[in-house]
């Protein structure tokens, strides 16, 4: 039992070593910090337009008022706390006058959400009600 042990720890101990170079080094180092520089000022810009939307929420009209408006009738707090309001988020839609501010309200959405409109649109709604609303959408010049 020990000569297997003995040839064991001979042939670790006698194993090339592998060693990276300083420029590799530099190299994943420099990497990394880059994309860490990267996400960081990703996440910096997304919570500038986020904040931005919020005070344009406030004001009638504007496509981020619809947006929130659109949020709300996503996370409907009725009696059970659960569920999408379908009739106030079809009311909303039909309260949004072009298609230009129809896609102005998407862009909204997302900056405010992190999420695609119509994605969610097609996930909270059943297939007749994401129909009407496809309806509503495309209805605007």
């Amino acid at each position: 039992m020990a000569i297997p042990a003995a040839l064991a720890m001979r042939t670790i101990k006698s194993k090339p070593k592998v060693s990276v170079g300083k420029t590799t080094t530099s190299i994943l180092l420099a990497t990394g910090l880059g994309a860490a520089a990267f996400f960081g000022i990703r996440a910096l810009v997304r919570r500038f337009k986020k904040d931005i939307r919020e005070r344009q929420a406030l004001t009638e009209g504007n496509p981020a008022n619809f947006a929130i408006r659109l949020v709300m009738a996503f996370e409907n707090d009725n009696a059970f706390g659960w569920g999408t309001d379908e009739e106030s988020l079809f009311r909303t839609l039909e309260q949004i006058p072009t298609a230009s501010m129809m896609r102005k309200v998407g862009r909204a959405y997302r900056d405010l959400e992190g999420r695609n409109l119509a994605a969610d649109l097609q996930s909270e709604l059943t297939t007749e009600e994401f129909a009407i609303a496809n309806e509503i959408i495309n209805s605007k010049r």
